[in-house]
């Protein structure tokens, strides 16, 4: 069982079947508690809550860099696991047309997909962008400062 600790005096306990149990400072054990950001797309690093399986908020961490390093890794792994949703590192080419096809090398590997509509593209508060593909899979594209220049001038020609 992994475990995780913050100065609050809780934690999360990842049990070895894959659930996830909340335990209070009082050591009130909640089981099969979910993790949610609080804003998934515009602010990704920013709030995380955890709640019991009827969705009431056990706790609201402000920020994941604020906590002890083994519940960040707890938090961050049930996070990934629950939001499969490929960082786009590098744009290999973007065909014009309808649906738009895109290539692209992300951080799980090199794929192809197709963006049926504009609405499907998503311009963030921080300057990233979030495609979803025909399939539904959302992409998560970085501020363009954190692209090489040949993906920044494809991303504002698509854009």
């Amino acid at each position: 069982m992994n475990t995780g600790q913050v100065a609050a005096g809780w934690r999360l306990d990842r049990r070895p079947d894959g659930g996830l149990d909340f335990v209070a400072a009082d050591g009130a054990r909640h089981p099969d508690v979910d993790v949610r950001r609080g804003f998934p797309f515009s602010a990704p690093e920013g709030g995380v809550a955890v709640l019991t399986a009827g969705g009431v908020e056990l706790v609201w961490i402000d920020a994941l860099a604020a906590c002890d390093p083994s519940l960040a890794a707890i938090l961050e792994a049930i996070l990934a696991e629950r939001e499969f949703m490929p960082r786009v590192e590098r744009i290999v080419s973007i065909k014009e047309g309808r649906p738009t096809e895109w290539s692209v090398v992300t951080d799980r590997g090199p794929h192809r997909f197709s963006v049926a509509h504009p609405d499907d593209v998503s311009r963030q508060p921080n300057g990233g962008v979030i495609l979803t593909d025909t399939d539904g899979i959302r992409y998560r594209i970085p501020p363009a400062g954190a692209l090489d220049p040949r993906s920044q001038r494809l991303l504002e020609r698509a854009l």
